[in-house]
Formats: structure tokens, C-alpha cells, sequence
């Protein structure tokens, strides 16, 4: 595990791209080299279908095993702005989202992205990390505290032409999207982008540009992630997706030697005590459990 200096500035690298690279038979070494160094987004085609997850992980499976299960579902509007105020959520059984997927939905567009993995650590057994995406915290924490950290890492159940909206991911986590079943439509936008990107206000898949003229001038790179792929975006980059079919997938957060020190530069910067203690909890994963056990929020 690389050594974390954490009294240094830290940048972050990012390469603009035209297009998305489609990979398959990557190894580590060009994975390293030629993407997560140096912030480059790409689509990895042949690892998800090894998984058990790839053939399991189905409609009838989650109506079975998890219909019980309540989760929040967010209300997508398709011709709004993607602000917080507009931004509105439900709670609801699993088993009645799935029947919602499966009848007349033409008033209403919900999303379920709440089904979180450290909640339900038996689904990880489906899956297998992959080499590209090797997260410190989940190696080295026990999966109370990863529910602090990670709360949106877990399957995300869209029904077509869902979106959740534009944003970029908190804290320079490396984020990776992998596709069991359907396929989604992404829209990325490098980190120097964001000037001419409202806050995330923005429908890149229907920009208002009288509204958000600025956004005439950003330079979107679309990708189709099919079945059994996966698509890296690196610390920092905006996203926006949206689902093509109705598509389960699994969305990942990782915390490594290509970000940790971003990560923890973050957290000292918004949250100074927190941020400051951060490498004595790293160190002593106990302190962990006594903040969260006096509750600490998730930073």
C-alpha cells in the first residue's frame, strides 16, 4: 500500500478527450498508464460478465430476495432543471418499484438508486472487484463504518429514460459504473468544464441554452455502456447518465493511491477537524467506530 504524504498540495490530472476508448484485455499496467494517472475516462467490455451477478442479477431475482426492502426512489423530471429544491424522492418496497417498471409510467419517471451494498453485503458475493478499482477503505474497514463513507455505492434499478442529472462525485472519488442488464447513455465533461456548467442545473441531454447559454461552449463527449461493461470516470469529471432500457447496474466509489491524497486534502479543507483526524483514523481504524459510535456524520 503506497505511503500517503499528507502535508503536500496535491493537484488534479485530468485528460480531455474526444471520444471514450472501448477496452478490453487491458491490463493493470495500461489501465494505470493510460487512464487512472492521468484522469482519462474509458469503457472496459469484458470483465462484468464473469461475474455471478451477470446472469443472477434480474428483475424476478430482486423481487424475490429484496421486494420487501424499502428504498428511496427519486422523482426525475425530463424537462426540468436538476436544482436540489427540484430534486424530490419517495420511499417505497422494491417489489412495487418493479411493478411500477412494469406498468403505465408515462406521468412519472422514478429512479432507484438506494440499494446500498454495505447494507446488503451478501450481493458483493456476485461480484468481483476488479483489479483496475482497488479500494483501500473497503481492504482495511469493517462494513459498519463503509455505510458512513460509501452510502452511494450499490445497484442502481432505472427505468428507461431516467436520469439522475448532471454532478460530479464529492471528495475525488474514483467512480466506476458497471452494467448487468439494459444499457445507459453517458454524457462526461472534463473538470475544467464546469464554468459553463450552472452548478449541475444543466439537462445535457436537453440543455435549455436560452437559459444556460454558457453551456453552448462546453465540450460534452457522449458513450453508450452496453451489458457487461464497465466505465471508469476519474476524480472530478461531470456526468450525467441516462437509461436507455430498463437497466440494473452497479455504481462503485473508490478510494486508492490515484486519489487518496485529493481525498484527504478535501476533507481537511471542508471539514477541518474531521479532515485533520482522518490519518489517525486511517491509522487506528478504532477511532472510526468512536466517532461514528458518538455520531459523526459522514464527511
Amino acid at each position: 500500500m503506497k505511503s500517503v504524504q499528507y502535508n503536500k498540495k496535491c493537484k488534479l490530472v485530468y485528460t480531455p478527450v474526444d471520444s471514450v476508448d472501448r477496452r478490453s484485455n487491458l491490463s493493470y499496467e495500461e489501465f494505470v498508464q493510460e487512464y487512472v494517472s492521468v484522469g482519462k475516462p474509458v469503457i472496459i467490455t469484458d470483465v462484468v460478465k464473469n461475474w455471478k451477478a451477470s446472469t443472477k442479477w434480474n428483475i424476478d431475482f430482486f423481487r424475490s430476495k429484496y421486494g420487501s426492502v424499502k428504498v428511496k426512489v427519486q422523482d426525475y423530471n425530463p424537462e426540468g432543471e436538476f436544482t436540489r429544491s427540484e430534486r424530490t424522492f419517495e420511499s417505497m418496497k422494491i417489489a412495487d418499484y418493479i411493478d411500477y417498471m412494469a406498468g403505465d409510467t408515462a406521468n412519472k419517471f422514478l429512479y432507484l438508486r438506494d440499494l446500498c451494498l454495505y447494507d446488503h453485503p451478501e450481493l458483493w458475493e456476485d461480484c468481483e472487484e476488479p483489479m483496475y478499482f482497488n479500494n483501500w477503505f473497503t481492504k482495511k474497514l469493517p462494513f459498519e463504518l463503509l455505510k458512513k463513507l460509501f452510502r452511494d455505492n450499490g445497484v442502481f434499478i432505472g427505468y428507461k429514460n431516467t436520469s439522475i442529472g448532471l454532478h460530479y462525485d464529492m471528495h475525488y472519488k474514483i467512480t466506476w459504473i458497471a452494467i448487468i442488464s439494459g444499457q445507459k447513455k453517458a454524457i462526461l465533461l472534463s473538470p475544467d468544464q464546469g464554468k459553463y456548467l450552472y452548478d449541475g442545473r444543466v439537462n445535457c441531454f436537453k440543455p435549455n441554452l436560452e437559459k444556460f447559454p454558457l453551456y453552448a461552449k462546453a465540450k460534452p463527449v457522449e458513450c453508450i455502456i452496453k451489458q457487461g461493461e464497465m466505465l471508469l470516470i476519474p476524480p472530478n469529471w461531470w456526468h450525467q447518465l441516462k437509461n436507455l432500457e430498463n437497466t440494473i447496474a452497479l455504481v462503485t466509489s473508490t478510494i486508492n493511491e490515484w486519489n487518496y491524497e485529493l481525498y484527504y486534502q478535501d476533507l481537511v479543507e471542508k471539514f477541518p477537524v474531521r479532515g485533520h483526524l482522518f490519518p489517525l483514523m486511517w491509522k487506528f481504524p478504532w477511532l472510526f467506530r468512536v466517532l461514528v459510535s458518538i455520531g459523526t456524520k459522514k464527511p
